[in-house]
């Protein structure tokens, strides 16, 4: 990944500060043995103040950054976890999430027609197709392929 590209989550705000990143930035000017020592005693630091957010119990700092649960879903983890990704990465959640997003919408739909407008249970894949872009229904059918081999090898 690109040093550019890095971004930061709410734990790396909560468990850092200033003073470890000085420390980091410092690395490159210690001998070898001094950066062994200096990084663990940077990631040691990040890891106790990891088990003090979890100490705090349900209202402390990590109750502050977690999804009320009412409003979990699976979509909006991956939405949340996708500008952390590579580009490719983030296609694949792309396709992934528009999945769901048309599978959510075929339920909805179930859920509120009239029995004798609904339509036969099962979604077909090429039906799927037809709602997404040619670039989305490229990396379906390459998403495709590689199940297909993986059930291969299973």
């Amino acid at each position: 990944m690109e040093r550019e590209e890095l971004k930061f989550t709410e734990l790396d705000y909560l468990i850092g500060d200033h003073h470890l990143q000085m420390i980091k930035a410092a690395l490159p000017y210690v001998q070898v043995s001094q950066q062994k020592f200096l990084s663990l005693l940077v990631k040691g630091n990040e890891l106790m103040r990891t088990l003090e957010l979890f100490q705090e119990g349900p209202e402390g700092e990590m109750g502050i950054c977690s999804v009320e649960q009412d409003k979990i879903s699976p979509i909006e983890m991956l939405n949340a976890m996708k500008p952390y990704g590579t580009k490719q990465e983030q296609d694949i959640l792309d396709v992934i999430i528009n999945l769901m997003q048309g599978f959510q919408i075929r339920r909805n739909y179930q859920e509120s027609a009239p029995p004798q407008d609904n339509p036969s249970p099962g979604l077909s894949l090429e039906k799927l197709k037809a709602i997404l872009s040619p670039e989305q229904q490229s990396r379906l059918e390459n998403i495709q392929f590689m199940m297909q081999s993986l059930q291969a090898f299973t």
